[in-house]
């Protein structure tokens, strides 16, 4: 018996051994040596990956975490000299869902395909390329384990998909000279993700992930040969024409240039950068008395930006207006990530106003260690003739296992003294794409806004602060429910100073969507707000929509409460639809009334914006919108001709502001014309 018990045990042993290794085991794809370029059309060529490897077997995320993907899908990856190249065979037994025809607009309101590739095979960063059946390209890079994503980074690459009677396919080709990647590393991580968007399914190649772009739950390529470290120069010139209400003709030319000094590191250069092409930020409504925050849309700032993405954000791209000239450096070498940038700007100073030359550099360092952990250091200056501001960051995020993360940050800025002109938090979270718990504490001294907010942003000081949230999902399998979201979010900070309350904040929000794509949602908000006196605000939120979890949606919520001693009642709707396959409408209303209404705040506020795309490469687009609050309209007009994409490319604009009878404010008509037009001088 004693011979028999122990061999049961010894196989019981050896049985879960192997199931538990099997099913944790990292997925490997050996990459296909191509012979020659596949042609990027969106039509499989089988006899080009007759021989090569292929990922298969997805695995759900959501909804059915787990469960194998419910469609087929088949992946091919491989290289040649110049190009990395991949073709996905996305069946389908559903309809195929395909309507965005915008780059870079980042949602799962599509079907998609996404190849996620560790050039550095850190487990921490990486780039995603995706494409819907449309061949509508995205692109971004990813920081912090998948956590922090630029999904304003661009770069060259190409992308093409057709719609077949058994589902999709689509093709990719990524010039080696677009990423940045370690030298003689012959293994990448790597995965595959599809969106399903009629199964409401997100499915992962390499196994189970605990939430989207998670690098360092992807699989392995084996068997890269990358290319060896040619220098590459290219430079992007543009020439501009302007012309505005009462003013001559104007003219305008400078440049970037980038300077790919090995596979890991490069250089980005710019001289008097046009910034002309960046549409009017859309009117926003703001019940609260902080300043908003709007995301950067100048192509100079745009590569390493997402590197500066931290809590406490000591540098905010937007702080700067004009510039003269500046530069980047930015890469990775060994296990330190690093972005360097320092620019100038004019002197704009007049007999009224004081603006003199400032010299901006922010410079980021992220450590790698343990397995997706890091360390970061932050160093921001503004430096002026007879002043300065700095601020120094030290930041961590510690991955404590799969869901587990602990996080923190601890900032001091000059001048004035240290600890009121200092800020600190630590979080302890664990979340996945199901549920989120955090508890945070965070400490802001009463001056520090005077110094970081002239390069970051900070929307207030002096607080002693606790915030908390919890958040879930249940993914439901009846006939009735498709998915009930619950979040409970709690703030609350004290003076530093004094100690006093100077803010409490509750919200706890519900989500129904239904079988029949219809969605319910109810919110209830409970604030304190200590100012010039005590403020109780409160609001119940409504909402009704259809279809929003895809791209052609519709919505309707009614808000109503008590905002700073005012009764107010809001009301907004929106929606987007295609009229046919290359034009699409989108728009978005708000109703705004106070009561009483002593500063003339009530406003009705229309947004527009229509598109028109022949090809994916050229596109007419319209924007307008007017807000009754101060009479003003805004309208805009792009037609834009990508010949290089994405950097080659023409743009004629047009745009209208007028402001009713504020004679303060004139009406003013824009014309512009913008031409750039990509060199390459080593490649």
């Amino acid at each position: 018996m004693p011979f028999f018990s122990n061999s049961i045990r010894f196989n019981l042993i050896v049985l879960f051994s192997i199931l538990f290794f099997n099913s944790n085991a990292q997925k490997s794809l050996q990459v296909f040596q191509l012979k020659s370029p596949i042609i990027i059309d969106g039509v499989f060529e089988p006899e080009k990956w007759a021989e090569a490897d292929s990922a298969t077997n997805f695995t759900q995320m959501e909804p059915h975490t787990g469960e194998p993907a419910s469609e087929r899908t088949v992946a091919y990856f491989g290289h040649d000299k110049k190009n990395i190249y991949a073709a996905i065979r996305c069946y389908q037994t559903t309809p195929v869902v395909a309507k965005n025809q915008s780059r870079d607009a980042l949602s799962k309101n599509d079907d998609l395909i996404a190849l996620i590739i560790d050039t550095y095979n850190d487990n921490r960063s990486g780039y995603v390329f995706f494409s819907n059946p449309l061949g509508t390209q995205i692109d971004t890079k990813i920081n912090d384990d998948g956590r922090n994503m630029d999904i304003n980074w661009d770069t060259e690459w190409k992308c093409e998909a057709k719609i077949y009677d058994w589902g999709w396919c689509a093709e990719f080709e990524i010039p080696f000279k677009s990423l940045k990647y370690k030298k003689g590393t012959e293994n990448w991580g790597i995965n595959f993700g599809r969106i399903i968007r009629s199964n409401f399914e997100t499915s992962y190649w390499s196994g189970t992930l605990s939430d989207d772009f998670r690098i360092s739950q992807s699989g392995v390529a084996t068997g890269i040969e990358t290319p060896g470290s040619k220098m590459k120069v290219s430079i992007f010139p543009y020439i501009s024409v302007f012309k505005t209400t009462g003013e001559k003709i104007s003219a305008d030319a400078g440049g970037d240039v980038r300077w790919q000094i090995s596979p890991n590191v490069s250089f980005n250069g710019t001289i008097n950068p046009d910034f002309a092409t960046v549409e009017a930020d859309q009117h926003r409504i703001n019940l609260s008395r902080y300043e908003l925050r709007y995301p950067e849309k100048r192509l100079f700032f745009q590569e390493g930006n997402d590197m500066y993405n931290t809590r406490i954000k000591t540098f905010y791209s937007r702080r700067i207006s004009d510039i003269d000239f500046g530069g980047r450096l930015n890469g990775k070498i060994g296990k330190t990530q690093f972005n360097i940038l320092s620019v100038k700007t004019p002197d704009l100073s007049t007999d009224s106003i004081y603006d003199p030359t400032k010299y901006f550099t922010a410079a980021r360092a992220k450590f790698d260690f343990l397995n997706s952990s890091s360390l970061g250091f932050t160093f921001v200056d503004k430096s002026w003739s007879d002043g300065f501001t700095r601020s120094l960051s030290l930041d961590y995020l510690l991955n404590l296992g799969k869901f587990w993360k602990l996080t923190g940050q601890f900032v001091g800025s000059s001048p004035g003294d240290f600890w009121d002109h200092s800020a600190w938090f630590m979080r302890f979270a664990r979340e996945n794409n199901k549920y989120h718990i955090h508890f945070r504490y965070t400490e802001i001294g009463k001056d520090f806004r005077e110094n970081v907010n002239q390069t970051g942003f900070v929307t207030d000081d002096d607080r002693r602060e606790m915030d908390a949230d919890v958040t879930y999902k249940w993914w439901l399998k009846n006939n009735t429910f498709e998915y009930i979201h619950f979040q409970n979010r709690n703030n609350a900070f004290w003076s530093i100073e004094n100690g006093n309350l100077r803010s409490w904040n509750f919200t706890n929000s519900i989500n129904f969507y239904m079988k029949s794509k219809i969605n319910f949602i109810y919110s209830y908000n409970n604030e304190y707000k200590l100012y010039e006196k005590d403020f109780y605000n409160f609001k119940h939120t409504f909402g009704l929509g259809y279809n929003t979890d895809e791209w052609s949606y519709a919505t309707l919520t009614y808000t109503t409460g008590d905002n700073f001693d005012r009764n107010f009642n809001l009301i907004s709707g929106g929606g987007q639809v295609k009229f046919f396959q290359n034009l699409s409408l989108s728009y978005s209303g708000n109703i705004l009334k106070f009561n009483p209404d002593d500063d003339k705040n009530s406003t009705f506020i229309n947004v527009v914006t229509a598109n028109y795309n022949f090809t994916k490469d050229m596109w007419v687009k319209v924007f307008a919108q007017n807000s009754t609050k101060n009479d003003n309209i805004y309208f805009y007009g792009l037609a834009g001709w990508r010949f290089k994409p994405p950097f080659g490319a023409l743009y004629l604009i047009y745009s209208h502001n007028q402001y009713g009878e504020d004679e303060s404010l004139p009406n003013t008509d824009n014309f512009f014309i913008k031409l750039t037009y990509p060199i390459s001088l080593l490649n």
